[in-house]
């Protein structure tokens, strides 16, 4: 038993360690963020996109609307149980792309044609609604983004208003 013990104790002291806690701690640190980056550029694909291309994204969407009016005012007139009544409408398109603006005073007169005879076509009763008011709305948008798809423009078109309605 003596040499097993002999064995075992070494000169009565205990083995001192010499490494140092900060060194381990910094290379967790460095692993892990290693880890982090691998990670992201995996689940990326490796394509992330730089910061000028998402300014420019942001640029195009929130671009302002271009706003075309359709003048001079629309007035027709219209058969009501007998009596000859009028309607006045002042019209505007919005687009946030100016070319859209350009095809819309190019076929100015295409335009005018149709929504001239859209809304000679209309009832009184139902022009005095609010629904009414909104389906024309809708019908003049509609026809709008038909012509212009017809003369091989651009039709992205985001809304059309009525900015002056009169019924007499």
């Amino acid at each position: 038993m003596a040499t097993r013990e002999a064995d075992l104790d070494l000169g009565g002291e205990a083995p001192k360690k010499t490494g140092k806690p900060w060194l381990m701690i910094g290379g967790g640190a460095l692993a892990l963020i290693a880890a982090t980056v691998g990670g992201t550029m995996y689940l990326l694909g490796g394509k992330a996109e730089p910061a000028d291309a998402k300014a420019e994204k942001a640029a195009k969407v929130a671009a302002p609307p271009v706003y075309t009016p359709l003048e001079p005012p629309f007035v027709v007139n219209f058969e009501d149980d007998g009596t000859i009544r009028f309607l006045q409408i002042s019209v505007e398109v919005s687009s946030r792309d100016p070319k859209v603006a350009e095809a819309i005073k190019l076929h100015m007169p295409a335009i005018r044609d149709q929504l001239i005879m859209l809304f000679s076509d209309v009832d009184y009763a139902t022009l005095s609604s609010r629904e009414g008011k909104d389906a024309l709305r809708a019908k003049a948008l509609d026809t709008v983004k038909d012509i212009l798809k017809a003369q091989g423009s651009s039709s992205r078109i985001q809304g059309l208003y009525f900015t002056n309605f009169v019924m007499q």
